[in-house]
């Protein structure tokens, strides 16, 4: 599967890169192209210095990475993510993007600010074409341990989407990350409850001293 993660320079973007290298067609996206190669040929070398198979990772622009991808993975900032898609709407036909995008500021302590469709998951699929089928899911991943391979992730993902076959590829996508668990969260609109956990637990971790907090459902 070729697989093109937008902000895959940035830290949890590095994560996906190195977990699913194995497997996958990666490539790493950014704005500018040699800083996409240089991140790609970063990765590459972590992965070969562990002694890990490698499928193939690459660095290109976010339009080049995006046209001959099954998956686009959006982890960029909820301020930036609506006016890059917008200048990318022509170079989307029917990927399955996965968002782990999550609207929120810090006033005193972190807040979630959804957006008039309720959740930035619902603002994307509004935005993209509707042969694009949008998932929900990752909100909640420490992007420290993500890119830590050798850690084991005993985490819950909540993957919510519309599209039932889409959803089943994120969730088989997230098995092949050791331990992490997938579960079905149903539709796209459900995706504010997941998204808005993120700046709970971020004000949670602050709180208590904790650090790196992740969901499991017992």
């Amino acid at each position: 599967m070729k697989i093109a993660i937008l902000g895959g320079t940035g830290s949890i973007g590095e994560g996906f890169a190195l977990r699913w290298a194995g497997e996958h067609e990666i490539t790493v996206c950014s704005r500018e192209a040699d800083k996409a190669v240089k991140a790609a040929d970063e990765y590459k070398d972590m992965l070969l210095d562990k002694g890990l198979s490698c499928s193939a990772i690459g660095g290109c622009t976010n339009d080049m990475g995006i046209r001959d991808s099954d998956v686009v993975v959006l982890s960029v900032p909820y301020n930036g993510v609506i006016s890059l898609l917008k200048s990318l709407i022509p170079h989307f036909n029917d990927q399955i993007v996965i968002s782990l995008v999550v609207p929120m500021k810090k006033n005193e302590w972190f807040e979630y600010t959804p957006p008039k469709q309720g959740s930035a998951a619902l603002e994307i699929k509004d935005i993209l074409p509707k042969t694009v089928k949008v998932v929900s899911a990752y909100h909640n991943i420490s992007a420290k341990k993500l890119a830590n391979l050798e850690l084991r992730l005993d985490y819950d993902v909540v993957v919510c989407g519309d599209d039932e076959k889409a959803k089943r590829t994120v969730m088989k996508l997230t098995e092949e990350i050791k331990t992490l668990h997938p579960l079905d969260g149903g539709g796209l609109s459900s995706s504010y409850m997941i998204e808005s956990l993120t700046p709970f637990l971020i004000n949670l971790a602050i709180r208590n001293g904790f650090s790196d907090l992740g969901v499991k459902f017992v």
